[in-house]
């Protein structure tokens, strides 16, 4: 559990300084989806979700989640090609 709460902290930092430097929301938002998301399926072998009584989570970052983050991840990209273009 304190390493998924680590990297959950990182992955904040991180997209706050990208928001911080870029000024872009959107932007930062993905990147801690992605992040976060990481850190999660980094710790599914882990027994910290049956332990803690939290398996729908475990569930939601291996199945919904990436579809979440291909979403944004679609969606920043079209955003930016827009803007390229204009």
């Amino acid at each position: 559990m304190q390493i998924t709460v680590f990297l959950l902290v990182i992955s904040a930092i991180i997209s706050i300084g990208i928001y911080i430097f870029s000024k872009k929301l959107f932007k930062s938002v993905v990147v801690f989806s992605v992040l976060a998301n990481l850190a999660f399926l980094v710790n599914i072998g882990s027994r910290m979700f049956v332990f803690y009584h939290i398996k729908f989570l475990l569930y939601f970052s291996s199945l919904i989640w990436p579809l979440i983050n291909i979403f944004l991840i679609i969606k920043y990209l079209k955003s930016k090609k827009k803007n390229e273009i204009s």
